[in-house]
């Protein structure tokens, strides 16, 4: 007699994504927000696909940016690793073309918050060029800067 187990999956499963749970994140005040390197604000946490996440702007660049340049970074902050689909959106106030940078449909996986990153396997990820300093000053609103974060994942 033999017993078979699940199946074990290795990373995700092909299959339909979810839709998009957009999350905007405020940043006020961005203009007056330190320049110095590798210096960051954190946002306050927010809950989606049953996992805490966090946005974290380096206004002056983190360690990896070229000079200018503004990096984001999104952070899962739970303790169990997940696979998603996500993208930063600014939009212009006057309807111009939007800022956007993302994974365009491709999962990523974020381990779990306090796990050491291995390769490009970590609790955070993003882009340390975003965008310039100096072209998103023109895409405040009321001084704030507002970043849309849009997550998705595999359907189960």
């Amino acid at each position: 007699m033999s017993t078979r187990l699940e199946t074990v999956q290795v990373g995700a499963p092909p299959g339909r994504l979810s839709d998009w749970v957009i999350a905007p994140v405020q940043f006020n005040g961005f203009e007056g927000l330190t320049t110095v390197k590798e210096e960051f604000i954190a946002a306050p946490k927010f809950s989606c696909f049953g996992h805490q996440w966090q946005l974290v702007i380096f206004p002056g660049g983190d360690d990896d940016s070229s000079a200018g340049y503004v990096a984001l970074r999104l952070q899962n902050c739970t303790e169990e690793a997940i696979g998603v689909d996500y993208k930063f959106i600014i939009k212009h106030p006057n309807g111009e073309e939007d800022i956007s940078e993302g994974c365009d449909g491709k999962i990523r996986k974020f381990s779990p918050t306090r796990s050491t990153p291995v390769g490009d396997v970590g609790p955070a990820k993003g882009y340390s060029d975003f965008e310039l300093r100096s072209m998103l000053l023109n895409y405040l609103v009321d001084g704030a800067l507002i970043v849309e974060v849009h997550i998705r994942t595999n359907k189960h």
